[in-house]
């Protein structure tokens, strides 16, 4: 096939990070549609996408070649100040790779940029473009570019000098003027400069386009992203501007009728293409290695370690004799996970004494057998050194106190789980090794770890020190413009205001990969907007363009790479925002390259499990064997199966909750299995599920060889590792070949199938003789259940710790739920939960006490209550906090507010923490009113200072300590009024996070209750767009400006008793009820409520005070009134108090007789009552508690039409 007579050199994919518009699957279609022989990829000072660039367009028949449009430096990269706000920081240059060697100095450059040159952007310098020049070709680059800007400037004797140097430095070989045609005056100044001078320098001329988006038409798209990245609008008249409809990915054709004057520019670029050949080499392995103690081989080391552990797991005695293990004596053979003692063996009769070590045998002989298929794979494939390292900073990690469980496949494998790398004993749970690290489809195995969040650090830093700093770094991830963000990102940059923004975004379904396209099938309203909405038709064909775009990057949560040399030899580097070193690569490229590639993941409940332990350990003196807990603990299946799960791991969400509920969990298996089945697309397999388990349907199996499989799983495949055991039984595949039916059956390629199955057919003929009809029964089976199946080996990794933080809530609820208040001190939603369910299990939570609380949450009173921990109060540091725990633990209890400042440190416990432990309630253990304290707070501060100092110098006397004591016994006596209550709780609120000692809407409650139709919670689970009723208090308000109306705006959280939800009251409704939107004020608001996210949100169509509620939507009054109390008196009163609270809502009078008959009387229309709280109040103080009733109206207004549907109606 002819190829196109021209190469883009100088061309920014999606990884010019919101200034590239060319998403790399557009990219290549678009090049091969144009027959381009080869491509270059020149980001701007990164190369963040070369890897998946390369291989995208290998994939399409191109040359790929790697290059960078860097940034240049002035002078040196090191100094760092600029004259006009950065703009004279950097110059631009393209650099392009010819080889492996150009390649490592191109990473090498953009790694030192990042890290020594950053400075507005990543910067190189003169010098180490110098030292680096080997295998590069340098063009000179845009308008940005250093002989350009001097040319516009005219300041064409540096313009000449710096030819002159580039020239020099590179070559006349390497070294290519550049000419742009974009329509810009500027270019063709420049260009007039550079033809005659490249003859002049005997330099060559290359055409170039600036390629920033793959279509002409997608000029406007790309004009918005630039805008996204630039927090800038379209109608921005200073805004960043490109040229529109120039910098596409323009054909061959179009590039020689640009550059018809200079056709050698346009072939040159073919020249520049032949030069560049280089071939990144993938799959070799750059693993460490690990250096085991003198006199060991590797292998060697392994497997003593493998022995020791085989005690440790087993209680097995065992030696490592060269490749053999040899057993001494078994200590415990029930310890043994095929152990089955079902006989009651008695060891001292001679005859069951052969007979159990016979079957003890039979047991260990199970474990070493598995151990050295184990050992003989890791030695084949050569993966040795990577379990020792994994296992070694695993170990590191647990002799320091920090808590890890191996997830994933990993969990398979019992070298892992004598390694301690895993919590899962593989034997006991069906586990398959191949699942982790297949013999016949070798590839690198991949162990995943969790570790306590709060130390998952200390890990990393361990490894590199053990590795080198240069060879050990973290793994970016990059986010992408999806389908929801991308419609709110050009909403914004047109100008709409953020609820029609928010509109549209929230008529996206909110399902996985969803897209705009699949969008536009599955929602009929945003269909409709699509097609009767010119506004909303734009916005969608510019996201369209966008939409998947890379638009940031961060660092991966877990990713960690570990090199056998310094990292920037292989790949390019950068920093983190805290300065950490991070690669350029994101996470399956660094795989690619042979990099020993890591998730250190931290995981908050392993954190919550060691503080649970230790809170344990100090308040009851019980060491909790974590690792080693019974199995079959009655407290802790009650707990599950009582749905009383918040904070149990992987089973707090409501519908796994209603799901323990349902299954009655009895074993681990079982929450392997629900782990396993909680997913979309096998979830429509737990009815089924839920009905075998309780006898309700028929377990039959498609072949009696897979009842041993699937038995534990009441006949229903679950797991992939079933899929494999199946394929092994009945069809005599290797469990590594049924890992590669698995695999092929997972990605559905038609024609590796149709291979599969006849392999299968024969397989079953030959090994069982089942028949082809059945076979290819069984078959179908297994594929459709191979595409639900779940990886057993990580569900049962989190089984375990499922297991365990059940355990720990069912047996120490006191130390867990302190554990998990400590966890999430930050999150005053979830701390409200957990503080709800800690009420639920009869536990208090008490307020802060500079007496009794710890630095966090912790048992108090003997274990029995929850002491809210000091750290968590708003504005006192831990510092001051250690001052206060330092100076309680070193004495007495404090005595009163005095004594706590003469004994803390000073410079630490100052006016503002002390107005905090004060206004929080942690100084009521002195028993004086907090208004007291806190107006003495000044002068306790003063009277400990002067102590402090009289102190130091000495000048304490007997007189002296008197008269302090007398002072301070005079100033005790002074007492203020409390604060109001409200103001008393407005300080927890503001300190807390919410209430302690009481709740502001807690006098509303019923009225709450009887006026609402739906809370903070119920509200969720309303069909979106539902209209309700809902009272609360007002919480945080966040006002704004629309930017396309310019019009206010308030987003509300409105709080009740149970949590909270967010109201959006824009446009007119602001207007009307912004005076209403004040914190702590009590409200009713009816609208529709937008359940398509993680929190309610309501429009509301009304707000009303509470008592506009009362009166409005009170049907009628009744007066409840016990006929054996009534008498002429107590009946004049109720009429008084009637005509006092005259109204118009029908009063009833519900006259109850002794014998239990009730009687009705409906008063005269001139007793009918204005209803009120304080109504209530009055009659109940006159009749007794619970005579008011009010019969409420429930009825809702019509959801009205929002002002876009307005809009569409009347067109």
């Amino acid at each position: 096939m002819a190829h196109a007579e021209f190469v883009h050199l100088h061309l920014h994919t999606e990884y010019s990070l919101l200034d590239g518009a060319c998403r790399l699957d557009r990219l290549m279609d678009k090049a091969h549609e144009l027959k381009f022989p080869a491509m270059a990829i020149t980001d701007h000072g990164g190369m963040f996408g070369v890897i998946e660039f390369y291989r995208a367009a290998l994939a399409k028949g191109i040359k790929p070649i790697i290059g960078c449009e860097v940034y240049v430096a002035p002078g040196s990269r090191l100094i760092k100040k600029s004259a006009n706000g950065g703009r004279d920081a950097y110059n631009h240059l393209v650099l392009l790779a010819k080889d492996e060697v150009g390649y490592k100095n191109l990473i090498r450059l953009v790694t030192e940029a990042h890290l020594e040159g950053y400075y507005y952007k990543p910067r190189i310098d003169r010098e180490i473009l110098a030292e680096n020049k080997e295998g590069l070709i340098a063009l000179s680059g845009c308008l940005a570019s250093q002989i350009p800007e001097c040319i516009v400037r005219d300041k064409l004797d540096e313009a000449r000098a710096t030819i002159d140097w580039f020239k020099q430095t590179f070559g006349a070989e390497n070294f290519y003027l550049e000419l742009h045609n974009h329509g810009i005056a500027d270019q063709a100044k420049v260009n007039r400069s550079l033809i005659p001078w490249a003859r002049e320098f005997g330099l060559k001329l290359v055409a170039s386009n600036d390629v920033h988006y793959v279509e002409k038409a997608h000029s406007h798209a790309h004009d918005c992203l630039i805008c996204i990245g630039t927090q800038t609008t379209l109608n921005d008249s200073k805004r960043m501007r490109y040229v529109a409809e120039q910098f596409y990915l323009r054909s061959a054709e179009e590039m020689q009728e640009l550059f018809a004057e200079v056709p050698e520019a346009v072939r040159n670029s073919l020249e520049i293409a032949e030069k560049c050949n280089l071939e990144i080499e993938f799959d070799k392995l750059h693993y460490p290695v690990y250096e085991p103690p003198e006199h060991f081989t590797r292998e060697g080391y392994l497997r003593k370690v493998l022995a020791e552990s085989l005690l440790k797991r087993y209680g097995i005695h065992a030696r490592a004799v060269g490749p053999e293990f040899v057993i001494d004596r078994v200590e415990d053979p029930k310890r043994l996970p095929t152990f089955r003692d079902e006989a009651q063996l008695n060891p001292a009769d001679d005859a069951q004494a052969e007979q159990l070590k016979l079957s003890t045998d039979r047991c260990v002989q199970t474990i070493i057998d598995r151990l050295q298929v184990e050992l003989d794979t890791i030695e084949k494939t050569g993966f040795t050194s990577y379990f020792l390292i994994v296992g070694d900073f695993v170990r590191y990690g647990r002799a320091k106190g920090i808590s890890c469980v191996a997830r994933g496949s990993a969990a398979g494998s019992l070298v892992t789980f004598l390694l301690e790398i895993s919590n899962v004993d593989p034997i006991r749970y069906g586990l398959l090794f191949e699942r982790f690290l297949n013999p016949e489809r070798v590839n690198p195995p991949d162990i995943d770890i969790d570790f306590a969040d709060d130390r998952r650090a200390d890990v990393i830093e361990y490894v590199r020190e053990m590795y080198g700093r240069d060879s050990v770094a973290q793994i970016i991830t990059f986010g992408t413009m999806g389908a929801k963000s991308v419609v709110r990102d050009v909403g914004r940059v047109m100008g709409l205001s953020y609820g029609e923004c928010d509109r549209l975004a929230k008529m996206i379904p909110n399902e996985l990969k969803m897209d705009l396209a699949k969008a536009l099938k599955l929602s009929p309203e945003f269909k409709a907007a699509y097609d009767t909405e010119e506004v909303t038709r734009e916005l969608l064909e510019t996201a369209f363009v966008l939409e998947d775009l890379t638009r940031n990057s961060s660092v991966h949560a877990a990713g960690v790479v570990i090199g056998d040399q310094p990292l920037v030899n292989l790949l390019p580097l950068k920093r983190d925002e805290d300065g950490g070193i991070v690669t350029q690569y994101a996470m399956n490229p660094v795989g690619d390259l042979g990099l020993l590639k890591m998730d250190f993941l931290g995981l908050k409940t392993l954190s919550v499990i060691r503080n649970t332990c230790e809170l344990v350990k100090a308040t009851q003196g019980i060491e909790v064997p974590i690792d080693d807990l019974p199995l079959d603990d009655p407290k802790t299946y009650d707990l599950l199966n009582k749905a009383n799960t918040i904070g149990v791991f992987q089973l707090e969400s409501s519908g796994m909750r209603d799901l323990c509920r349902k299954f009655q969990i009895s074993s681990v298996e079982h929450i392997t299995a629900l782990i396993a089945l909680y997913r979309p697309g096998p979830m429509e397999l737990i009815p089924e599920f839920i009905k075998r388990r309780h006898g309700e349907v028929s377990i039959e199996y498609e072949h009696p060889l897979l009842e041993p499989i699937c038995s534990e799983t009441y006949g229903i495949m679950v797991y992939q590792e079933q899929v494999m055991q199946a394929a092994q039984a009945l069809a005599g595949f290797t469990l590594g070949a049924a890992d590669l039916l698995r695999r092929a059956m997972g990605k559905k390629k038609l024609e590796e199938m149709a291979r599969q199955r006849e392999i299968f057919v024969k397989g079953c003929a030959t090994t069982n003789k089942i028949g082809a009809a059945k076979a290819n029964q069984v078959f179908d089976l297994l594929e459709k259940f191979a595409g639900y199946g779940f990886n057993k080996s990580h569900a049962a990794a989190y089984a375990i710790v499922s297991y365990q933080t059940a355990y720990l809530k069912a047996n120490h609820p006191v130390e867990f739920l302190s554990a998990m208040m400590t966890n999430d001190m930050g999150d005053t939603g979830k701390l409200g939960v957990l503080i709800a369910e800690a009420r639920a299990f009869g536990i208090d939570v008490l307020p802060p006490d500079v007496n009794e609380s710890r630095v966090a949450f912790a048992p108090a009173r003997g274990g029995t209550l929850i002491r809210f921990g000091l750290a968590a109060i708003k504005g006192v540091g831990g510092v001051a906090v250690e001052s206060i725990l330092a100076a309680r633990n070193s004495g007495e209890k404090f005595a009163g507010l005095e004594d706590l400042c003469e004994r803390v440190d000073g410079r630490s416990v100052g006016r503002k923490v002390l107005e905090g432990l004060v206004r929080s309630g942690a100084c009521d253990t002195f028993g004086e009113t907090r208004a007291t304290q806190f107006s003495r707070i000044d002068s306790a501060l003063s009277r400990a200072a002067s102590v402090i100092h009289d102190r130091r110098q000495g000048q304490a006397s007997l007189f002296g300590l008197m008269d302090e004591a007398e002072v301070a016994k005079s100033e005790r006596i002074e007492q203020l009024p409390e604060w109001p209550e409200s103001e008393m709780l407005a300080a927890e609120k503001e300190l807390l996070g919410f209430y302690v000692t009481g709740h502001p809407l807690t006098p509303y409650a019923n009225i709450i209750e009887q006026y609402g139709t739906a809370n903070s919670v119920t509200a969720a689970s309303l069909p979106n767009r539902s209209m309700a009723r809902i009272g609360g208090m007002v919480g945080a308000v966040q006002s704004g400006i629309s930017k396309r109306t310019n019009k206010p705006y308030a987003l509300v959280t409105v709080e009740d008793l149970h949590g909270a939800v967010q109201l959006l009251c824009m446009n007119e409704n602001y207007d009307k009820y912004r005076e209403m939107l004040v914190p702590n004020t009590p409200l009713f608001v009816i609208g529709e409520v937008n359940t398509g996210e993680d929190r309610p949100k309501v429009f509301p169509q009304e707000i009303i005070s509470f008592d506009e509620a009362i009166r409005r939507f009170t049907q009628q009054v009744h007066f409840r009134l016990y006929t054996a109390h009534l008498d002429r008196p107590r009946l004049e009163a109720i009429r008084e108090l009637t005509l006092a609270h005259r109204g118009s809502c029908p009063l009833f009078l519900c006259m109850i007789r002794p014998e239990g008959g009730i009687l009705f009387l409906e008063a005269h229309e001139r007793f009918y009552v204005s209803p009120s709280k304080g109504l209530q109040e009055a009659i109940d103080a006159l009749a007794g508690e619970q005579t008011y009733y009010a019969k409420v109206d429930p009825a809702l207004p019509e959801r009205s039409q929002r002002r876009w549907e307005k809009k569409n109606d009347s067109e």
